[in-house]
């Protein structure tokens, strides 16, 4: 596969999803396929006392949004049919929120609404040959319902650190999953910015999705403190959330896309 063959594909591609009213798409690569990107720490597999994080890392990552499960399928369908001449499918996830957004165990997820600004200080590379870019984790879980359904109501909002409606429990534990999941010593520079949708397929339920950061490094620190890594507290929410899928890419800058020579037009 030629890297310059790639571009192309994928230029195509992103300047047909973009173009698309309704979709919001985010497209990353494998750190090693843009040249001049910094070969950043090993990030995964990631193995704690209790857990680990693997990696099933692909050459691109594909993340795509819709405000119809019509228009969803039709992107997924372009992507197929604009990268099968250099790709090949290794994982699709298909997923989505349903009214209040709640996860497979029955909480409100996705309540922080950072601002623009915030998410432009925490997720683009500020400055340099990559200014612009950004670096994406991507995690798939699969949820114990079963063994979470076990536990009663008080003991399941203790294991999040809030009620079902997004509230803080104030007496929540250490290892409650709200204080691990922001053990990571960064300040609001540094706040997660993801992307998450609950899924079900074969069977399974659980939770994919995709963060950004400026600092590939940060994910370290927190992927360290979810996993208790070093003498830290492991997050309770481990024990009922398997993650299956991982991988680190890089969402190249604007600029790295460029008009391809021809581009055969598609509508939904």
């Amino acid at each position: 596969m030629a890297l310059s063959q790639l571009r192309d594909v994928l230029s195509t591609l992103y300047a047909e999803l973009s173009a698309t009213e309704g979709l919001h798409t985010v497209l990353g690569l494998q750190p090693t396929l843009l040249p001049g990107a910094p070969a950043p720490s090993a990030l995964l597999p990631r193995q704690g006392p209790t857990a680990r994080f693997p990696s099933t890392q692909s050459h691109v990552l594909v993340q795509v949004s819709a405000e119809g499960r019509e228009l969803l399928l039709w992107a997924l369908r372009r992507v197929l049919a604009h990268s099968k001449a250099v790709l090949s499918l290794e994982e699709e996830v298909l997923g989505g929120r349903i009214g209040e957004g709640r996860d497979a165990f029955g909480f409100r997820d996705g309540l922080l609404r950072p601002t623009r600004e915030q998410v432009r200080r925490a997720a683009l590379v500020p400055s340099g040959a990559l200014a612009g870019a950004s670096w994406l984790l991507y995690l798939r879980f699969q949820k114990d319902l079963e063994r979470f359904g076990r536990l009663k109501p008080q003991a399941q909002e203790r294991v999040v650190g809030r009620t079902r409606d997004g509230e803080l429990v104030t007496d929540a534990p250490a290892e409650a999953h709200i204080h691990r999941a922001r053990a990571s010593g960064a300040g609001e520079n540094q706040l997660l910015i993801r992307r998450g949708f609950p899924f079900r397929h074969g069977g399974e339920e659980g939770l994919a999705f995709v963060s950004a950061s400026a600092d590939p490094d940060y994910y370290q620190r927190s992927l360290d403190a979810l996993l208790g890594v070093g003498g830290q507290t492991p997050d309770a929410l481990l024990r009922y959330a398997l993650a299956v899928s991982g991988g680190l890419y890089l969402a190249p800058p604007h600029d790295w896309f460029h008009a391809p020579a021809s581009r055969q037009e598609a509508t939904p």
